[in-house]
């Protein structure tokens, strides 16, 4: 009789368990014929474009983007052919931005032009990418062991690239060009950031921005120069790059920093070749020292330099006679 009473009451809330389930289930799955499967209503799409988006649209003016960007990304998902699909794309970036989800809101806002070339906001649409970009480009990275992390910047870049890919030519091609060098720059990138730089000089020659582009690849060569992983024949490139900056640029400021580069240059030029001049009078090879003081004196004229490597020369030469 005991065993009889627990058996029954088993089946008591197996039934009860069956019935709450049962009860759950319709409320939250559903038959859909048109996708021939059980979907939850809570996450399936309304019944056309309109009804979708302008559902989407309710969560977007109350500002719960989070939820927005989701229903307009069902709109696509579900009719993607409509009309209203590449709208719903770029309101799903737009929702995305609002959260200060910046990278999310540049790839959905690239899925429009990708998928939606014809879109009626391209031009909208790479401004905000250019905007997004800057936002990441200047982003306060954290600092690991003071070596600057670099995904946000890195980040930048590619957007920055993605834009001159949308439109080579249209009014963000060459801003973004040289946002690219300045990164790349920054980074320490010095061979990406000159040819950034060299790209806005040859193509876009039109540009307000070659006048600058052409001073900092000079200053890029420069201060590649000073880093020992890159050979010092940037040191020569980038003294001829200023030279002709100083000489044919018609802003005046840059022209008066040309010129104070290209003294330092030339400076640390003739220091270099004083160097070598000095390890060949030690070795007492006189005649080899004396063919690089007299480099200086040809090259460096009227430098403090050039006024030493005359002294040693004439002391050499006196040093040869004996």
């Amino acid at each position: 009789m005991k065993e009889m009473k627990k058996t029954l009451y088993s089946i008591a809330v197996l039934l009860c368990f069956s019935v709450f389930w049962a009860s759950s289930a319709q409320a939250f799955w559903v038959w859909t014929p048109k996708s021939k499967k059980m979907v939850n209503p809570k996450y399936a799409a309304k019944d056309t474009p309109g009804e979708q988006f302008d559902w989407a649209m309710k969560f977007y003016k109350q500002n719960e983007f989070e939820r927005a960007a989701e229903e307009f990304k069902r709109l696509v998902q579900y009719y993607g052919d409509s009309k209203l699909a590449p709208e719903a794309q770029y309101y799903a970036g737009r929702s995305y931005e609002e959260l200060g989800k910046y990278y999310f809101a540049y790839q959905n806002y690239q899925k429009v032009i990708e998928d939606y070339p014809y879109t009626r906001r391209l031009e909208e649409i790479i401004e905000r990418e250019y905007n997004i970009a800057n936002v990441l480009e200047t982003k306060e990275e954290p600092k690991l062991m003071d070596i600057e992390l670099s995904m946000s910047v890195d980040r930048a870049i590619e957007i920055y690239r993605k834009i001159v890919e949308n439109a080579p030519f249209g009014p963000y091609a060459d801003k973004s060009l040289y946002k690219i060098a300045e990164a790349q720059r920054r980074m320490k990138r010095y061979d990406k950031a000159i040819e950034a730089y060299e790209t806005i000089i040859n193509d876009h020659p039109e540009s307000s921005l070659v006048p600058e582009a052409k001073y900092q690849l000079a200053f890029t060569k420069y201060e590649a120069s000073l880093d020992p992983e890159y050979d010092q024949e940037s040191t020569k490139e980038a003294m001829e790059d200023f030279k002709e900056i100083a000489e044919n640029t018609a802003v005046p400021g840059i022209a008066k920093e040309a010129d104070k580069v290209l003294d330092e240059l030339r400076s640390r030029k003739a220091q270099s070749t004083i160097k070598i001049a000095e390890f060949y009078e030690r070795q007492r090879k006189y005649r080899g020292a004396i063919m690089y003081y007299k480099e200086v004196v040809n090259k460096f004229p009227g430098s403090d330099a050039a006024e030493y490597a005359g002294e040693r020369i004439t002391q050499l030469e006196k040093k040869i006679k004996k």
